[in-house]
């Protein structure tokens, strides 16, 4: 099996539920989407082709949590990855905007989906049917009328508040700030959404 593949690494995940985890990270290569904001637009390129065997001689074996991302990782099959991964021990985390649903069996072998919907900050409007099978969500905030959107995205699909996070742009060059803002948008607004950093804009460990 082979894969496209923009870069293998290992360093401390920087968002969701499982931030501040020493993992490996497998970039996939294209996307379906073109964000306005996207911060690895590098990922929407060919990549590089390589081998199942090729990509676990990358793999920090010590590490036991892998991340497979993109990109849009679900644009190929993965599930071979994946069950090479868990027959190695390893945790697997899978960073997804959630525009493409996954079979049956990822859905039972992947640890963690980690979904990205997209407002229409993102340049998209998107309808998002069904994403019930996420983990949780992650959603990118500009402003306090994004915030409502979500509320009305989660209000709409009967989602936990609890499987909610939001996050900043990560473009501002005054990262905290934006962070404190959005946290007062939300106290102000009454949601009871988590707001989480995105740990590697205030860090650098890769």
């Amino acid at each position: 099996m082979d894969y496209w593949i923009i870069e293998i690494f290992t360093s401390i995940q920087g968002e969701g539920d499982v931030i501040g985890t020493p993992s490996n990270f497998i970039r996939l290569a294209k996307c379906n989407l073109r964000c306005v904001w996207c911060d690895t637009t590098y990922s929407w390129e060919k990549g590089t082709k390589m081998t199942l065997d090729e990509i676990m001689a990358q793999i920090n074996n010590n590490v036991k949590t892998t991340t497979i991302t993109g990109g849009e990782p679900l644009l190929q099959d993965i599930f071979p990855l994946v069950r090479r991964l868990k027959e190695e021990g390893h945790k697997v985390i899978v960073e997804t905007n959630g525009t493409i649903p996954p079979k049956k069996e990822l859905l039972e072998l992947v640890d963690v989906f980690s979904v990205s919907p997209k407002l229409r900050n993102s340049g998209h409007k998107l309808s998002y049917d069904k994403v019930e099978w996420a983990t949780y969500y992650k959603f990118v905030i500009l402003n306090e009328e994004d915030l409502k959107e979500v509320s009305s995205f989660v209000s709409q699909r009967r989602i936990d508040p609890k499987k909610v996070i939001v996050q900043p742009d990560g473009r501002r060059e005054d990262y905290v700030n934006a962070l404190r803002e959005l946290s007062t948008q939300v106290m102000n607004l009454g949601l009871p959404f988590r707001v989480l950093p995105q740990l590697h804009r205030i860090i650098s460990v890769k």
